[in-house]
């Protein structure tokens, strides 16, 4: 087999056996596991004829065209793959960490509900963390970052017949979603460069000084969206909160996820877009105090959980901190190595956890003291009072849960408000104003009059998707709203370029489609479930809510549906006109995915 054979099975895989396992008529347990253990030797050796062949080609960097998905227009999304030895090293502890947690979970799962549903999941986020990892352009790395965003949203909620599951894969999802925008709005940037940005074309080069001193507030952009997308992703402070309440999935599942390699995506995103954003002067400075900060409240929060996957999350996050911090001084290779290392004991840690608990509570049963809590060096150093703000700011994980509480209060009033005064009639009356006003603009602002049109619009796209957030159960309601901001985002992004208008096809094809997919499985859903708030009804409609969930993945444009490529089609085409005015398709993006995601927790899960 060639480089790209083995590069491209590398990802199709474990996308194949994800399919095998929810399309096969054979759903048995020992059917998935012979399947998985099949699989897992297929990855084994696809590893190691990676490695192989990367070094009979003399460790050279090389990108790999594995042909063209879509062509529309003068726009080609091309399946691009780049191996160097960021990517190598990252795939070979991809594959042997997956081995590793198959073969573990093969037994750890035996006669769990949900066997089927957790190796399909696992295996999606295995073609997703791949993508990641080989991706040559930003928009391959982002279809890779969706599908691990949304797998891990699916394994946190694992248990669906418990609330605090639902609630905590929600609250992760929409820390995902918000920092995502990072990269979505990165994306439409690196349009406006011209190309998709090869990674490859500034492997190991600073970008020229003159080019970014006469870009300046475009390169800052690009690198403080690249940075909001690395933190959220790798849980750095204030968003560090989320790595404990997501172990409430199960223990396999947690440490591939947060011990192993999602948590450390940021880190190589921010090696991948190194040039970039390190060439504004004052970001590495950014980028070293975040990991700093983060660095120090992980460590200081790792001591009061009250479980040992909390302990290992944070010990995990405090060591990305250090990577950030590693980043900025121009590490690259250090920080390369200590996230391969870091990965490799996590995933052990969080593996051999329950074994750990069971030997502690027969010592503790034994008599033995297990822990001493905050020691007497600590009230030395700090003093009585001092001791006592420092166990409680460990406590609190340095309150970076409230701060983001704070930011959700204001915008659930907002929604809230908005849900109240959001009505058909208003809606009509909105439009013959907005139609009024956009008529005059046309008359006073002649050739610019389509930016402003695409401000107005997209404020219009930003107050809908408020709306949704606010419905707090009913389904349906949530479902057109969601429908009606997306494609206002649409038509706002497509009045920045209104010559290729028709090109816009694809992306309110897609929209619309998801939007009948989900409708359908929300009709063979009950309305007394649809309005009540979490009704369980995976339980109830296993294949409803499937459907559902599908469309709603539609909706929001995940990976290779044509929302994802009608998206990337707006953001191509639009890019020449890129303004202030696109923070309102951002803001709606991230709201109208956490809507949607919202309602699906309230339907699916359970009290």
């Amino acid at each position: 087999m060639t480089l790209q054979q083995v590069s491209v099975a590398l990802v199709v895989y474990p996308l194949a056996t994800m399919l095998l396992i929810v399309a096969s008529p054979w759903r048995t347990e020992r059917f998935v596991s012979r399947l998985v253990l099949v699989a897992n030797i297929v990855n084994g050796l696809l590893t190691f004829a990676l490695l192989a062949l990367y070094a009979h080609s003399g460790f050279k960097a090389v990108e790999l065209d594995c042909g063209r998905l879509l062509t529309v227009g003068d726009y080609k999304f091309n399946f691009m793959l780049l191996i160097d030895s960021y990517s190598v090293s990252f795939q070979v502890l991809i594959g042997i960490l997956t081995g590793l947690v198959l073969m573990f979970s093969r037994r750890y799962m035996h006669r769990e509900d949900g066997y089927l549903r957790f190796f399909a999941t696992l295996f999606l986020f295995v073609t997703g963390i791949s993508l990641v990892a080989m991706a040559a352009t930003i928009d391959i790395l982002f279809a890779g970052w969706e599908i691990v965003g949304i797998s891990s949203f699916l394994l946190i909620g694992f248990y669906r017949m418990r609330l605090q599951p639902g609630r905590n894969s929600l609250r992760t999802y929409a820390i995902y979603r918000v920092c995502d925008v990072g990269l979505f709005m990165g994306a439409w940037l690196f349009h406006k460069l011209g190309s998709e940005y090869f990674f490859l074309q500034y492997h190991d080069q600073a970008l020229d000084a003159v080019f970014v001193s006469l870009n300046y507030e475009f390169f800052t952009a690009i690198g403080l969206l690249t940075v909001l997308a690395a933190m959220g992703k790798s849980a750095q402070y204030p968003f560090s909160f989320w790595v404990p309440r997501a172990m409430e999935g199960p223990t396999p599942s947690s440490a591939i996820f947060y011990g192993a390699l999602s948590i450390h995506a940021g880190v190589y995103l921010l090696i991948r877009l190194f040039p970039l954003w390190r060439a504004v002067a004052f970001i590495p400075w950014l980028v070293g105090a975040i990991g700093l900060t983060t660095a120090f409240v992980a460590s200081v929060s790792f001591k009061t959980q009250s479980n040992v996957k909390a302990q290992i999350g944070y010990a995990s996050v405090a060591q990305v901190g250090l990577m950030f911090f590693e980043l900025a001084l121009g590490f690259k290779e250090l920080a390369m190595l200590h996230f391969l290392g870091n990965a490799a004991l996590r995933c052990y840690q969080l593996l051999a956890s329950p074994s750990v608990m069971v030997m502690y509570l027969r010592q503790q049963s034994e008599g033995a003291v297990l822990a001493r809590g905050f020691s007497g060096l600590t009230t030395r150093i700090f003093g009585e009072k001092l001791r006592y703000w420092y166990f409680a700011f460990s406590f609190s994980e340095g309150y970076g849960e409230k701060l983001m509480a704070g930011l959700w209060s204001l915008i659930k009033k907002a929604a809230r408000a908005t849900a109240v005064v959001f009505s058909p009639g208003v809606l009509l009356l909105s439009s013959a104003g907005i139609a009024a006003l956009l008529i005059a603009a046309d008359f006073w602002l002649g050739a610019r009059v389509h930016v402003f049109n695409a401000v107005i619009v997209g404020m219009l796209a930003l107050f809908v998707a408020f709306s949704a957030i606010g419905q707090k159960t009913d389904a349906a309601r949530v479902l057109w709203l969601t429908a009606l901001s997306a494609a206002l985002k649409g038509i706002s992004a497509m009045l920045l370029s209104p010559e290729n208008a028709r090109y816009s096809a694809v992306y309110f094809g897609g929209v619309f489609t998801g939007y009948l997919v989900a409708r359908v499985g929300l009709r063979h859903i009950a309305l007394s479930l649809q309005r009540t708030e979490y009704a369980g009804a995976a339980d109830r409609h296993p294949y409803a809510i499937t459907f559902y969930f599908i469309g709603i993945l539609w909706m929001t444009g995940f990976t290779l549906s044509p929302t994802f490529f009608g998206d990337d089609l707006l953001l191509h085409f639009g890019a020449e006109e890129f303004a202030y005015e696109t923070f309102f398709i951002g803001s709606a993006f991230v709201l109208n995915a956490i809507a949607l995601m919202r309602s699906y927790v309230k339907l699916a899960f359970a009290k």
